[in-house]
């Protein structure tokens, strides 16, 4: 069973993303967790007002959550999904850090709005992306309830240390019957992908036999958006510990909007350093074409 914690705001954009994971992950059995984190209350006689506000902000919305678990009980056309709920106090990062590392969760998603500014939904929303120790689901507000068809793998192969990183992905695209595609962006300092790094990742993602794309941009970034700018593509996998799809220019505290509003739904995969290399691969000569 798949565990999926849902972080909602109840805006339109983290419902749009709640939908989105239901489709994702509707071949599958999962368990769907929904949280919702409100202000911590204040202490000390100054607070009283505060404490008064934030305990009918956590009944209503504990209220709301269970009202939306009953009805998704009963609107459920797939039996493999389960719902609970959690309404938590405290600062948002720091409860979604908590949970994750008390509870083995699959995946996290989350739906930001471009123009919020607190909390996980706002501007420190790319914590969640290169500080969370889980894999992460980005679903921008307008992506479409469709079908996955189109998935384009973004990475940086050349520095891929373990392949089972990839487990999910290529779980989803063997289930979903999905096209994968491999995107190599060659930058001016991009490393060399060598014959045996090749076979190893190729040699993991079989029977899946993906589309190479290998694009020259002078960053990453800039690569994959102009990709993203060509071709229809419905999912965006990334590794951050190797590139990053977001960054702050030297003295400029302003942090780059597309790590957490993604031109498509962007899941990023959890790399927790471990190597699963081979100390030898044999017959080079089995691959056809390049990364």
């Amino acid at each position: 069973m798949k565990k999926i914690l849902v972080l909602t705001d109840f805006s339109e954009a983290s419902q749009n993303a709640f939908s989105f994971v239901q489709s994702f992950f509707n071949k599958t059995t999962a368990d769907f967790h929904l949280l919702y984190v409100y202000p911590a209350q204040a202490e000390g006689f100054n607070g009283i007002k505060h404490n008064a506000e934030s305990a009918r902000l956590a009944t209503s919305s504990a209220n709301h959550l269970q009202r939306m678990v009953a009805d998704l009980r009963q609107q459920a056309t797939d039996e493999g999904h389960t719902f609970r709920s959690s309404t938590l106090p405290g600062n948002p990062f720091e409860v979604v850090k908590h949970l994750v590392k008390t509870e083995a969760y699959d995946l996290v998603a989350i739906g930001p709005q471009q123009n919020e500014n607190g909390g996980l939904f706002g501007n420190s929303a790319i914590s969640l992306v290169h500080e969370l120790k889980a894999n992460v689901l980005v679903v921008p507000t307008h992506a479409p309830l469709r079908p996955i068809y189109q998935v384009v793998l973004a990475i940086d192969f050349a520095n891929l240390k373990n392949s089972k990183l990839l487990s999910l992905l290529k779980e989803f695209v063997t289930l979903k019957a999905a096209l994968l595609t491999l995107l190599t962006i060659k930058t001016p300092d991009s490393s060399i992908i060598h014959p045996e790094q090749e076979i190893y990742i190729r040699q993991f993602l079989d029977p899946i036999e993906p589309d190479v794309t290998r694009l020259p941009a002078p960053s990453a970034k800039e690569g994959i958006d102009a990709y993203l700018a060509e071709h229809s593509v419905d999912l965006l996998v990334t590794i951050p510990r190797y590139k990053s799809l977001a960054s702050t220019p030297p003295g400029d505290g302003r942090t780059h909007m597309q790590a957490y509003t993604p031109l498509v739904p962007l899941l990023t995969l959890f790399d927790d350093g471990s190597n699963d290399l081979p100390e030898l691969v044999a017959d080079l000569l089995s691959v056809d074409g390049t990364l």
